[in-house]
């Protein structure tokens, strides 16, 4: 009788990683500039397509922003279509560089910097190319951190 309202495991994972991606954005921001810097709402994506796969992965990506908007208002209405592009193109690029060379820091760092790319390409005739490519400058600190920390933590869970 109960069984249709439980969210099972794989679904207490994903709420645990929209969870998270909300929750660390908050730390981060508490530091000026912090949000921007580190990109915080990816990492726990990252972390859960690297070590669950692509359903909590995809979970992640597209609801953790939207939820973030409807609970806090952050992110804003106008960065959410840039937030879901990079979150689902970093699940699929993650996936793919798992499959070929496991959990690590060269998967990671792959599926961020193609993931990133191929969403600074797809914004650049609507957006231009400074806003298209601004998380490379703005944002290296935290590219580089998550592809470091992300296999770390998706290793030990």
């Amino acid at each position: 009788m109960y069984k249709s309202l439980s969210l099972g495991l794989s679904g207490l994972r994903c709420v645990f990683f929209i969870a998270a991606n909300l929750a660390l954005p908050h730390l981060f921001h508490l530091v000026p500039g912090g949000g921007i810097a580190f990109l915080p709402i990816y990492w726990f994506t990252l972390v859960g397509v690297m070590r669950y796969g692509l359903p909590t992965g995809f979970s992640a990506a597209a609801l953790s922003p939207l939820v973030g908007f409807l609970l806090f208002g952050a992110p804003a209405a106008a960065m959410l279509p840039d937030m879901l592009l990079k979150g689902v193109l970093l699940c699929a690029a993650a996936a793919g560089a798992v499959r070929l060379w496991g959990i690590g820091v060269l998967s990671a760092a792959t599926a961020v910097v193609a993931s990133w790319t191929v969403a600074g390409l797809a914004e650049w005739p609507f957006a231009g190319a400074a806003y298209a490519f601004q998380d490379f400058v703005t944002g290296a600190a935290g590219l580089i951190l998550m592809s470091v920390v992300a296999p770390l933590i998706a290793k030990r869970l």
